[in-house]
C-alpha cells in the first residue's frame, strides 16, 4: 500500500500530490487546481513546485502548465491540418502539449 507524502506548496501549507489536478503559471505565481474543483494561488513559482513534485506522477506539458498524469482522460496527436497536440483532463480541460514535450509524453503514456 502506497502512502502519499505531503508536498509544501508555499508558506506553511502542505498538501497531498494526488489531490492536485494541474498547476498553471502566472508570472511568479502558480494557480493550483484540485481534483475537487477548487483552486488556490501560491506565491511559489512553477519551477520550484515542479522540483518538489518530481517524485510524484506529474508532467510539464507546456512551459506554463504541469499536469497530474493520473487524471489524463484523453490526448490528441497533431491533426491533419497541423494543429498542435493536446491533453484532456478528467474535468474536461484541454491542455496544450508543446512540440518538444510531445514525444516524451506519448512515450510515458503508452
Amino acid at each position: 500500500m502506497e502512502i502519499d507524502t505531503f508536498v509544501r506548496i508555499g508558506g506553511h501549507k502542505k498538501i497531498c500530490p494526488t489531490s492536485i489536478l494541474m498547476l498553471k503559471a502566472d508570472i511568479n505565481y502558480t494557480y493550483i487546481y484540485f481534483v475537487d474543483g477548487s483552486c488556490m494561488l501560491s506565491s511559489t513559482n512553477i519551477g520550484i513546485l515542479e522540483k518538489r513534485l518530481k517524485e510524484s506522477n506529474f508532467f510539464r506539458s507546456h512551459r506554463s502548465t504541469i499536469i497530474n498524469l493520473k487524471y489524463v482522460s484523453d490526448f490528441e496527436d497533431k491533426d491533419t491540418i497541423g494543429n498542435s497536440s493536446s491533453i484532456r483532463l478528467i474535468n474536461g480541460t484541454k491542455i496544450p502539449l508543446s512540440r518538444r514535450k510531445a514525444a516524451v509524453f506519448f512515450k510515458i503514456i503508452q
